[in-house]
Parts: structure tokens; C-alpha cells; sequence
């Protein structure tokens, strides 16, 4: 089955990602994990994975919330892409 939506990543997600995979080896798979989802089912339409809308937060801030273990990615969907914002440790990630 082709991926339902085109994944992409932002300079900013880019360094938090090469970040992480330095402080943490461990916590690339819960991102490799999280992108894999979000190629198939960003809305979270399946009510599988740990996905939520974040209020008050507009489009092109990273509206949208995924999470998987202690590590979170923000993003946003425009159309058929998903564009990555950020990819931090759960404490972290909000301080925005």
C-alpha cells in the first residue's frame, strides 16, 4: 500500500532530530515510529495512534500532536503533506 501522505521536514525538525539522535540514540526509533503513522493517517482517523489537535495554536505553528513514549513531534498537514516542526522530549516541547 503507496503512503497516503507526503512527510516533510523542516530545517528546525532537521536539528532537533540530529540533536536527539546525539543525546539519545534510543529515542530515533519512537521518531521513526511516529513518522511512519503520520505517512498513514495524520488526522489519527483510526483513533490508533497518539495523536491530538492542540488549541489555541494556529496553522504553520505546529497545530497537531504526536506522541510516542517520551518524545513528541508537532507538525501540520497542508493538504496531502505533513509538514514536521519539531521533534523534542516530552518537557521540552511546549516551552516554545
Amino acid at each position: 500500500m503507496p503512503d497516503s501522505y507526503r512527510v516533510i521536514s523542516s530545517s528546525h525538525f532537521d536539528r532537533d532530530y540530529k540533536g536527539l539522535a546525539r543525546r539519545n540514540p534510543l529515542a530515533i526509533s519512537h521518531v521513526e515510529v511516529m513518522v511512519e503513522a503520520l505517512k498513514q493517517d495524520p488526522y489519527n482517523r483510526s483513533r490508533q495512534h497518539n495523536i491530538k489537535k492542540l488549541r489555541g495554536v494556529k496553522k504553520g505553528e505546529g497545530q497537531w500532536r504526536i506522541a510516542s513514549g517520551d518524545y513528541r513531534i508537532r507538525y501540520d498537514i497542508f493538504g496531502r503533506d505533513v509538514l514536521l516542526y519539531s521533534c523534542k522530549h516530552r518537557r521540552e516541547v511546549y516551552q516554545e
